[in-house]
């Protein structure tokens, strides 16, 4: 993936007006969107006003953000988060705008909106990281390699394909879901018993979409004395100091490979494995102990 010139320079030798700084520091308390929202503009700088959103699509699984210098990324949709009409009302006014609006919907409190923004920071993390690689070293961690047999473990959003995984590895996982989900092997609870499963676990996975249905501040603060809680999922952004930073130890995402492909995987409800398949690939990185 290449990134222009001009861009490259803007990025180089922009900074934020002081005055946008000392606002979104005063947000960042406030929870991890703001902080990785302040994070990307500081590195980013004026650049944001430059880059443009080329498409959004909102499709039923996952929610996919076109930057241009074909940068794009997805969010997952929460579609279960509304009770109503989830329309947007600026719908057909997204493609042509810059990268900075975009942005700032990832600390909407209207999900939907804030899974354009999620998806929009997650493109933005690839361009940072091909433009200061140094700065995100991957790791080739995967989930199952910080389990261990005596741990109880706590997933938060259903993860099927990797269920059976980590069953063979430990059988004390509890699986915490908003959806009714039939699995006779795992202990399966509704999500509102995250405040007394989480504080007692080992190891603690939590879905990316916690982060577009704006409950993941409120889960973090469950976490206790767990070893390792990792973000997991395509929605997760690829810049992984914001959330070191607040107790993460690893964060698991995806890359997209094949943004115009991604595009259309998105509009006909493809989910994970067909991103995986098509147009994307995982990436981990590894806070340093």
């Amino acid at each position: 993936m290449k990134v222009s010139g001009s861009t490259f320079m803007l990025i180089k030798g922009g900074s934020m007006p002081k005055s946008k700084n000392l606002h979104m520091a005063g947000k960042e308390e406030n929870g991890i969107m703001p902080a990785l929202v302040n994070a990307l503009k500081n590195n980013l700088g004026h650049a944001l006003e430059e880059i443009e959103v080329k498409d959004v699509r909102i499709g039923l699984a996952y929610t996919g953000v076109l930057l241009s210098e074909n940068y794009g990324a997805v969010a997952s949709t929460p579609l279960y988060e509304f009770s109503s009409c989830s329309a947007l009302g600026f719908a057909g006014s997204l493609k042509g705008k810059t990268a900075d609006k975009l942005l700032e919907l990832a600390m909407s409190e209207n999900p939907l909106e804030a899974a354009v923004g999620v998806a929009s920071a997650n493109a933005l993390s690839h361009m940072l990281s091909d433009l200061k690689p140094e700065n995100f070293p991957v790791s080739d961690i995967d989930i199952l390699d910080l389990i261990k047999p005596e741990d109880r473990v706590a997933m938060v959003g259903y993860f099927g394909p990797l269920i059976p995984k980590i069953l063979k590895i430990s059988d004390k996982l509890t699986v915490l879901e908003k959806r009714e989900i039939e699995a006779p092997k795992t202990r399966t609870l509704d999500s509102e018993n995250a405040r007394e499963i989480l504080p007692e676990s080992d190891v603690i996975i939590l879905s990316a979409s916690t982060l577009a249905n704006r409950t993941f501040d409120e889960l973090l603060s469950f976490r206790g004395s767990a070893r390792e809680v990792v973000l997991l999922g395509p929605s997760a952004p690829l810049y992984p100091a914001p959330f070191f930073n607040r107790g993460i130890t690893a964060v698991m995402g995806t890359r997209i490979t094949n943004p115009l492909l991604m595009l259309t995987v998105v509009s006909e409800a493809g989910g994970t494995k067909k991103l995986h398949k098509c147009c994307g690939e995982k990436v981990a990185f590894r806070r340093k102990e």
